[in-house]
C-alpha cells in the first residue's frame, strides 16, 4: 500500500474506530446483563459493604444480590426491567424469617446507567424500626 492510499483511508479507519466504540458503550448500558461488584452504604453510616449483583436478560428471573455486611446475605430470584433508556427496576422474592436479608427482600431497587461499565445502585427497605434505610453505591461490571 503507497503512503497516499494509506493517507486516504486513515481516517476512515478512525471514523469506524469511534463509531464502534460508541456502539460498544450504548450496549452496555442498554442492556445490563452480567456481574457487577462494587461497596454500597447505608445513608447515614460510615462503613460501605461489600456488594455483588449477577443479572440475567431483562424480565428473566434468576438476578442475585449478596452483600457483605460482616454477615452475607444472599438474594436470588430476582428480576428485573426496563424504566426508560438507562434505569431499571429490581425486585426480589421475599424471604422467610427476620433480620437484614429479610428487610432487603422487601426492598425496592433501582440501577442507573452511570457511566461506561459503571451502574448506580439503589435500595429502599424497612429498617425494621417504622423507618425505611437507603442503600447506595456504584457497581463496576465485572470482568
Amino acid at each position: 500500500m503507497s503512503t497516499r492510499n494509506f493517507q486516504r483511508s486513515a481516517p476512515i479507519a478512525a471514523a469506524l474506530a469511534i463509531t464502534l466504540f460508541a456502539c460498544t458503550a450504548q450496549a452496555e448500558t442498554s442492556e445490563p446483563r452480567g456481574q457487577w461488584i462494587g461497596r454500597t452504604q447505608v445513608e447515614g453510616q460510615r462503613g460501605a459493604d461489600k456488594t455483588t449483583l449477577s443479572l440475567r436478560a431483562v424480565g428473566e428471573e434468576g438476578a442475585m444480590l449478596e452483600v457483605d455486611t460482616g454477615r452475607i446475605c444472599t438474594l436470588r430470584n430476582g428480576a428485573y426491567s426496563a424504566q426508560g433508556d438507562d434505569a431499571w427496576s429490581l425486585r426480589f422474592k421475599p424471604t422467610d424469617g427476620s433480620g437484614f436479608c429479610d428487610r432487603l427482600s422487601q426492598g425496592e431497587f433501582t440501577l442507573r446507567a452511570a457511566g461506561p461499565r459503571k451502574l448506580a445502585f439503589e435500595a429502599r427497605y424497612p429498617d425494621g424500626q417504622g423507618g425505611q434505610n437507603l442503600r447506595n453505591g456504584v457497581l463496576a461490571r465485572y470482568p
